[in-house]
């Protein structure tokens, strides 16, 4: 088992990562009443798994495309089972599931009563990222995370046996994230996965392993929080790297949030004019990504990346990397970007 604490200015919390689900007994009171909010997937999957941990008959479970209901009809849903069984603010919300699901239960939680307490427990290689750091956030439309607040848990529980029934789709996704947590830093994990001959995959098989990537890659990503606890101050901004663009991908070729931002990665390197992109790219290849080739429909991206929060001033922000652990923010006019992603589809597509 590894742990790490996050110092945030409101709360600190700890994170638990390895063989760890028992250990949620003791982050729960007598007189609170649970409830599990999770999606239709993970509930059919690991809800009887939870229970022998956790005995509580409340539950909200989202569809079993979680994405399409990270919504406010969702929210009005929950507050209405929430009131209906009398749920007053001595609830634990405990949320049980992807990136998807702790976006939404948090700002669930941090809404409800006018906040109640909440735990996560992500069951995806993907939350890894979304579970830690106090975002939260529902969609509007085809607008993605442009409603949220920021809401720190009490206590993250990263379990990994949940990892081991993922499917293949999803163990990619989440190494998205890892790439890009790594990638902000030294690049450890990225050099040992160059000579590892067993597939992504396969590595999910492997505790010792996971354990330690995941270690390493909250790290990182705690390091940038800890500067920048509500994405004031501009650090807290780099870890968007590979972000904008994926959002585009993500909603017009039906990429995987990874996967989107695996290739958001290697157009923010070629923006860098960071050699590193081409080798990368290869690699994404080899390791089972885009066996679909996106469309990058430049005036359909263009619709959604300009609706991207992160943008000021009429500008298209991207981050960009000098080498590992060194990022630096890229602005775009509207003509640069298009002029930089026909280059991009040339060079690699």
């Amino acid at each position: 088992m590894k742990k790490i604490t996050i110092n945030a200015l409101d709360k600190n919390y700890d994170i638990y990562i390895g063989d760890v689900l028992k250990t949620l007994k003791q982050f729960i009171t007598t007189d609170e009443k649970v409830l599990i909010i999770t999606d239709d997937t993970v509930k059919d999957i690991h809800l009887e798994t939870l229970k022998k941990v956790v005995q509580t008959d409340y539950l909200f479970s989202l569809p079993e495309n979680p994405e399409n209901s990270k919504n406010l009809s969702s929210y009005e849903k929950c507050i209405d089972y929430c009131v209906n069984h009398y749920l007053d603010r001595n609830v634990l919300v405990l949320a049980f599931g992807g990136g998807v699901v702790t976006d939404f239960a948090g700002f669930f939680a941090s809404t409800y009563k006018r906040g109640v307490r909440l735990i996560h427990l992500p069951t995806t290689l993907l939350s890894h990222d979304s579970s830690v750091g106090g975002k939260t956030a529902l969609n509007f439309h085809e607008i993605k995370n442009v409603i949220g607040s920021f809401y720190q848990p009490d206590v993250v529980i990263y379990h990994l046996d949940f990892l081991k029934t993922l499917p293949e789709k999803e163990i990619l996704s989440g190494f998205g994230e890892v790439f890009k947590h790594d990638l902000l830093s030294e690049g450890y994990i990225l050099n040992q996965l160059m000579d590892e001959n067993r597939s992504l995959y396969q590595l999910v098989d492997d505790d010792f392993f996971m354990e330690e990537i995941l270690y390493r890659s909250i790290l990182v990503k705690k390091i940038y929080i800890e500067m920048d606890i509500y994405d004031k101050l501009g650090k807290r901004q780099f870890l968007n790297f590979g972000h904008t663009l994926a959002h585009g991908i993500e909603i017009i070729d039906q990429y995987s949030h990874g996967e989107a931002v695996s290739l958001g990665i290697c157009f923010d390197l070629f923006l860098s004019d960071n050699p590193f992109y081409e080798l990368f790219y290869q690699k994404l290849i080899d390791w089972g990504y885009f066996k679909t080739k996106p469309v990058f429909h430049i005036e359909d991206m263009l619709k959604i990346i300009k609706n991207d929060k992160k943008n000021e001033n009429e500008f298209l922000k991207f981050i960009g990397l000098y080498r590992f652990g060194q990022p630096y923010e890229i602005n775009l006019t509207i003509e640069e970007f298009k002029e930089k992603l026909t280059q991009f589809k040339m060079v690699l597509l």
